[in-house]
């Protein structure tokens, strides 16, 4: 049951969220834009990562620029949480601080517009101080926080849904350099 309302929450956390708000004064040529969105939706762990931890709840901030219709910057602050796989153990949570250029497919019809993007910048883990306990024996493990760098890509669309506000949808890879 708590499976199925912390779901629920992430869903709508979501579907509220994922609207992003774009600040914008019409004139003859609408650019530079700059538009600050709030980013909702969730993570997915792969490889080593995910093998500990479950799928979680990812939000943040989305700063952008774009200057001019086919170019853009961003950058963005994230928050992911990820529940552990192993009962009893804390869960572990990523900020993301990242920036890169974007680069738009438009058409001379449509408002709405598919991008790429790539970004480099810094990914802060931590996961608070657990006890182990085996064969009657603790074992404390300490608090853990590291920041390492690292990089992304990813595909998403502007869908235009009115003067000032579009919905930004995108699925990114992300990928922190770390050891092991």
């Amino acid at each position: 049951m708590k499976t199925v309302k912390t779901l629920f929450a992430t869903l709508v956390l979501f579907l509220v969220i994922g609207v992003s708000a774009q600040s914008q004064t019409k004139m003859k040529s609408p650019y530079p834009v700059f538009s600050i969105s709030p980013v909702g939706g969730v993570a997915f762990p792969i490889g080593k990562f995910g093998d500990n931890f479950k799928t979680g709840p990812s939000f943040g901030l989305d700063l952008s620029y774009r200057v001019n219709k086919e170019v853009g910057f961003y950058a963005k602050f994230g928050y992911n949480i990820f529940s552990n796989k192993v009962t009893d153990l804390p869960k572990a949570n990523y900020m993301e601080y990242t920036a890169g250029p974007r680069y738009f497919f438009t058409s001379k019809n449509l408002k709405s517009s598919i991008f790429v993007e790539a970004g480099v910048g810094g990914y802060t883990l931590t996961q608070d101080a657990y006890t182990l306990t085996s064969s009657g024996v603790s074992t404390t493990i300490p608090e853990v926080s590291s920041t390492d760098f690292g990089i992304n890509a990813g595909i998403g669309a502007t869908l235009n849904l009115g003067r000032t506000v579009d919905l930004i949808i995108k699925l990114k890879y992300h990928n922190v350099l770390t050891e092991g």
